[in-house]
């Protein structure tokens, strides 16, 4: 059963999806797996079978984490400024 949260990340309101590359270490860990990529592609060139289904579930499970990851960073924000609005004694 999908919830709130789970249609908020899925619509991008906030656009999620786009990722702030400030430091370059994001284009570094891609230019990594590109190259790890592409050396087993050449070690085992019969064998892209296993890659893509490694691949593909290593997305799925990125996927899962990513929402989860939204879901509880979402709810503490939410707590937060409820803990915000109580009244000082």
């Amino acid at each position: 059963m999908r919830n709130i949260l789970d249609e908020l990340y899925d619509y991008d309101l906030f656009h999620l999806t786009e990722i702030e590359d400030t430091d370059g270490a994001y284009r570094a860990a891609l230019d990594r797996l590109v190259k790890a990529e592409a050396k087993l592609k050449k070690a085992y060139p019969d064998r892209t079978d296993i890659l893509d289904e490694y691949q593909t579930a290593d997305i799925d499970l990125h996927n899962l984490s990513n929402r989860n990851e939204f879901r509880k960073g979402f709810k503490v924000g939410a707590q937060l400024v409820l803990e915000m609005i109580k009244t000082i004694r």
